[in-house]
């Protein structure tokens, strides 16, 4: 399910209209800056990359139109500026950890991680260049204020590009997708990306040889020093869900190691698996081979749709099943499911042809039941549902 940066941006530009259309239908009443900033974040995307992505201003500035004045000054006084310098610095934190790390798969999860905090302050720019765009004189007002604050922001976590090195690879494919105009003002993806760079951290850190600029000697303390991302609870939910790949695995047990806590938490899940296996063990196992399941489905359906993911659902004769399709990936975190007959264990998902597939059971044994959807997306925002099955 990853897709490539040049996919991703692609997707911005069908993304671009939906959001049009839900901005100026209205379809989520209160909600609008919401909607205001995700619009401003997929036009400054795409007009940052039109060459890669063959299309014009002008097809962007027809969408940025249905952005009302009132609608801006509440996505404006909603943005802060000042976290990203902290997403930055923890980006180069984990850079260093990705490229001397513990494990390889404890690496291949740190440079996940920067690399998602590198796109916070990047998907600022892009809402940075639709505000300059929009030739309004609101949007320039806030404008002005919010490149003054990124221009602190960027002052202050500049010098941490050295340690960025160690993810020149992905920043190098960000990078060749951007117009030449926009490249050097990217400095989180654009700067110090020539291949002499590339392993600069190892360097510093004393894993390969090599030589270095005298000006980076004075470095060796803070690119040797030990580092790690703190395990969140989102972290942990995926953990639980069975949603982490195996470098986030690795990257959790190895922390777990050195904090009691977070051993702990690991601890009772393992207990409460246990637990489960203990419960259902005595239970009859039937020995007949079961069916296929039925080539042809109902036509789903459609519990909520936004522009980051969608919500369906499943009914055949023989079960029913929640399907959460994100739209955007690089948005996407992690789904829950919850029956109210069950309502405190979550029940497991499966990547599928759609998206993350929820199997809740046959149709006759949930007459009257409701299942709780819960989505949240990388950025902090959850989204709940509720469904009849």
């Amino acid at each position: 399910m990853n897709a490539t940066p040049r996919e991703k941006y692609v997707a911005r530009l069908s993304e671009l209209e939906a959001l049009h259309h839900e901005l100026a239908a209205g379809k989520r009443p209160g909600d609008g800056a919401v909607v205001v900033g995700l619009l401003l974040e997929a036009a400054g995307d795409v007009l940052r990359r039109k060459s890669a992505l063959g299309t014009s201003v002008a097809t962007v500035m027809k969408q940025l139109s249905a952005i009302s004045e009132d609608g801006l000054r509440s996505w404006g006084e909603g943005v802060q500026v000042d976290e990203l310098a902290a997403r930055l610095k923890r980006a180069a934190s984990q850079a260093v950890e990705a490229a001397i790390p513990d494990s390889p798969e404890a690496g291949e999860a740190m440079a996940q991680w920067a690399v998602q905090d590198l796109q916070a302050r990047d998907r600022l720019e892009s809402a940075l260049v639709a505000l300059e765009a929009m030739a309004r004189a609101d949007a320039r007002t806030l404008l002005t204020r919010l490149r003054a604050a990124a221009g602190t922001v960027d002052k202050t976590c500049r010098a941490t590009v050295v340690s960025l090195t160690a993810l020149n690879p992905s920043r190098r494919a960000e990078t060749a997708l951007l117009d030449t105009e926009f490249r050097g003002a990217a400095w989180w993806f654009s700067e110090r990306t020539g291949i002499d760079d590339d392993q600069l951290v190892q360097v510093l850190g004393g894993e390969v040889k090599g030589s270095m600029p005298s000006e980076f000697k004075s470095a060796n303390s803070e690119v040797t020093r030990r580092r790690g991302r703190k395990v969140s609870f989102d972290d942990l939910l995926r953990f639980d869900l069975g949603l982490s790949n195996t470098a986030e695995r690795e990257a959790i047990r190895i922390q777990a190691d050195a904090d009691p806590e977070l051993k702990l938490a690991l601890a009772a899940m393992e207990a409460a698996e246990t637990a489960i296996t203990e419960e259902t063990q005595h239970e009859v196992v039937s020995t007949r081979v079961p069916e296929p399941p039925p080539v042809e489905r109902n036509p789903p359906q459609v519990i909520d749709e936004r522009s980051d993911f969608k919500v369906l659902v499943f009914r055949t004769r023989k079960s029913v099943q929640v399907v959460v399709q994100p739209h955007r990936l690089d948005r996407f975190a992690t789904a829950a499911v919850f029956r109210t007959d069950e309502p405190d264990r979550p029940f497991p998902a499966s990547p599928g042809d759609m998206g993350l597939h929820f199997e809740l059971g046959a149709p006759e044994r949930l007459a009257g039941v409701l299942a709780r959807v819960v989505v949240k997306l990388v950025d902090g925002q959850t989204h709940a549902f509720e469904v009849r099955l």
